[in-house]
């Protein structure tokens, strides 16, 4: 692989691990808020706020998702940084799932206190993954 291209591909993979970062600090974000917002507002407002916070890290998601797939294909010719990558985005994809298989259970997910960490570990292991991926690409030569 040229230096060119390994530096064309360093800026993809990079991006996605920058990305892959922000999107865990803005779950942990949203969850300290959604704890002080539960206490202090409304029933209505609190709805209105935590559809345009969802809206937000949504495209944020979105940015991570595509972000992910261009990672993944700059670093098909490293296998340890690709296999990473493509694991990073199980991870991102299964948080954006886990509301879909756990809704059945959301009182008992929510006695158990479960929610948060069901949103923070998928999310810090897609960016350790990434930034573990990064740190493979751009190791090898």
């Amino acid at each position: 692989m040229s230096n060119e291209q390994q530096g064309f591909g360093s800026l993809f993979v990079g991006f996605y691990a920058w990305v892959v970062t922000i999107f865990f600090g803005a779950i942990l974000l949203d969850i300290v808020y959604a704890s002080f917002l539960k206490d202090n507002l409304g029933a209505t407002v609190r709805t209105t706020v935590f559809s345009d916070v969802s809206d937000v890290l949504l495209r944020i998601g979105v940015v991570t998702v595509l972000a992910s797939i261009g990672a993944i294909a700059t670093s098909r010719k490293s296998a340890a940084a690709r296999n990473l990558l493509i694991a990073s985005l199980f991870f991102v994809t299964l948080e954006f799932l886990i509301p879909v298989f756990f809704s059945p259970f959301s009182e008992s997910v929510e006695k158990l206190n479960l929610g948060p960490l069901l949103r923070i570990v998928p999310t810090g292991l897609a960016s350790i993954l990434a930034l573990v991926g990064l740190y493979n690409y751009t190791r090898q030569k």
